[in-house]
């Protein structure tokens, strides 16, 4: 292999790791976001249970007693998605009681148990929407946001106590997260 082609292989590499993953999916996107009437609402479903978050003017108001969420916006064929899967597990684990992470499929007619297989095989320990509003809450972050809506994944936002705090597109490292999460901790008196 020569000296051009090992590069180009290593910056290729780079950019999928550190770099997002882009689902191409702009049509099916914007057909949520023309459905989409300024939904106040989102109920997300997964295995043990059901999740709410309301809309606000500067963030969610989520029913869990957690005062830091942090949604994911993933895919199940994003490599950036599944690498960060230990970081969000060791996270939740560790500050379990003060910090929940919400995971938001964002790919589209993925039967349950695909979903399940998928949270078993990676020993997912929090929160795994597949429900049929999580299309519709990712437009609506990505609009408070500023964000195209056919962002790219992953994508995490940090809300404490329903109010935004932080966000970031793309592999984010752990200790980098962690930094924040005792942040936003602090700033939710916890």
């Amino acid at each position: 292999m020569n000296l051009k082609t090992l590069s180009l292989c290593l910056v290729t590499s780079a950019a999928l790791i550190f770099g997002g993953c882009s689902d191409k999916k702009e049509e099916s996107t914007a057909k949520v976001a023309k459905q989409q009437k300024s939904p106040t609402l989102f109920t997300l479903k997964d295995l043990n249970g059901t999740i709410e978050a309301t809309l606000s003017d500067d963030g969610f108001t989520f029913n869990t007693k957690e005062p830091v969420v942090m949604l994911n916006f993933f895919a199940t064929w994003c490599p950036p998605c599944k690498a960060e899967i230990p970081h969000l597990v060791s996270l939740q684990n560790k500050y379990k009681d003060r910090f929940k992470v919400i995971a938001v499929l964002v790919e589209e007619n993925v039967p349950q148990r695909a979903v399940e297989k998928f949270k078993k095989d990676h020993e997912i320990n929090y929160f795994l929407s597949n429900s049929p509003q999580n299309m519709e809450i990712a437009t609506v972050t990505a609009d408070m946001l500023h964000q195209p809506r056919n962002f790219p994944i992953p994508m995490m936002v940090i809300f404490v106590k329903g109010k935004y705090f932080r966000h970031y597109v793309g592999m984010v490292p752990e200790e980098m997260l962690e930094s924040d999460i005792k942040e936003a901790l602090k700033e939710a008196g916890k």
